[in-house]
């Protein structure tokens, strides 16, 4: 009983939790309705949110109503419970497909960026693989510098005096200005080299900053078009969405109407059985009317008489009275009768009767 009793409260409890998020998804859906006016959007959404809310009791009304026979009220809870489950299953659905949607247009985003980032990373290296290493900006500068420092002969004008750092075509230091143009080159070079792993080193990080759980757009969606296929069912990755959405919207409607009236069944029967049990008294008269009949020489104890009594009430549900008011009973009945009664030792005894069939 205790685990029973558990259960149905463990179903309560999630039964109560469906209906608050479903009334708050109706709140939600309600309040974009009323547009810019704040005033009509609360309006809107409590009035959809506390419309579902009562549709969670509309079976309970529906099912006393109908014990009760009264039609308009069940016919009320109906058609009630049928409005509000439509416009719920509706703002349910909406409000889905919208994150949903929105869900796939962020996850899309990502993986566009990461394909554009992973696409320049790849540049960035093999052009690194191809310039090779040259040294930094600054060490090439210096190499330079000590060129033009050079004299361009034994005990003569350094390189850079005699031609101007080379903007003067002078014979005695073409050769030498020629190594410091070819050193130019690869100053360009390395500084190209340094921006390059700069940019690297920013696509690196970038790339470590997005999700990486994030490998499809909609990966539930993906899983089952993929198990679609393995059978050949001809269905569109838009279908599958809209059959996913109709679920959702259905696990939200039959949890936060019907969840709450299924899970208190046990509850609901067993105050059912209490009534009838404690309403109805085992009648003496009426179980010796069913259950004895005439046999000669029959004996039966008043404790054999008792056991069959309260086997019989069990039987249908009533309540057995005490031992001593049965016998009591019994035996004002035998009397007026003509049952014979006598003792047998310590125990009454009626006889010339005996039990009639076994109990169903």
């Amino acid at each position: 009983m205790l685990l029973i009793d558990g259960l149905v409260l463990v179903g309560v409890l999630g039964s109560l939790g469906l209906v608050a998020i479903s009334a708050l998804l109706n709140y939600r859906f309600g309040f974009r309705l009323g547009g810019t006016d704040e005033v009509e959007r609360q309006l809107y959404g409590l009035g959809f949110g506390f419309a579902d809310v009562v549709k969670a009791l509309m079976p309970f009304c529906f099912a006393l109503a109908l014990t009760r026979k009264d039609w308009v009220a069940a016919v009320g809870a109906a058609l009630f419970f049928a409005v509000a489950s439509v416009s719920s299953f509706y703002a349910g659905i909406g409000l889905a497909a919208e994150h949903r949607l929105a869900n796939a247009g962020a996850n899309t985003g990502i993986l566009d960026n990461r394909k554009n980032l992973q696409t320049e990373q790849k540049r960035l290296e093999t052009r690194l693989e191809t310039i090779g290493h040259l040294g930094t900006p600054k060490e090439v500068e210096n190499t330079i510098e000590a060129a033009y420092a050079q004299p361009y002969a034994p005990n003569q004008r350094t390189v850079a005096v005699h031609s101007d750092r080379c903007r003067k075509n002078m014979v005695a230091t073409r050769e030498a200005c020629a190594a410091i143009a070819a050193l130019n080159v690869t100053l360009e070079q390395a500084r190209e080299a340094e921006e390059a792993r700069n940019r690297l080193g920013e696509v690196q990080s970038a790339l470590g900053g997005l999700d990486s759980s994030v490998q499809s757009a909609d990966p539930q969606l993906d899983v089952i078009d993929r198990v679609f296929r393995w059978f050949d069912a001809p269905l569109e990755q838009a279908d599958i969405r809209t059959g996913l959405l109709l679920g959702l919207g259905l696990l939200l409607e039959l949890g936060s109407g019907l969840g709450l009236y299924t899970v208190t069944t046990p509850w609901r029967h067993r105050e059912g059985d209490f009534r009838t049990k404690m309403t109805i008294l085992g009648d003496a008269a009426v179980w010796a009317d069913e259950r004895l009949q005439v046999v000669q020489g029959g004996r039966l104890t008043a404790n054999m008489v008792f056991a069959d009594y309260e086997t019989w009430c069990r039987a249908r549900n009533y309540v057995a009275m005490r031992e001593g008011v049965f016998v009591d009973q019994l035996m004002t009945l035998a009397n007026e009768v003509g049952m014979p009664m006598g003792q047998s030792g310590s125990n009454l005894e009626f006889r010339d009767v005996g039990l009639g069939s076994a109990l169903p």
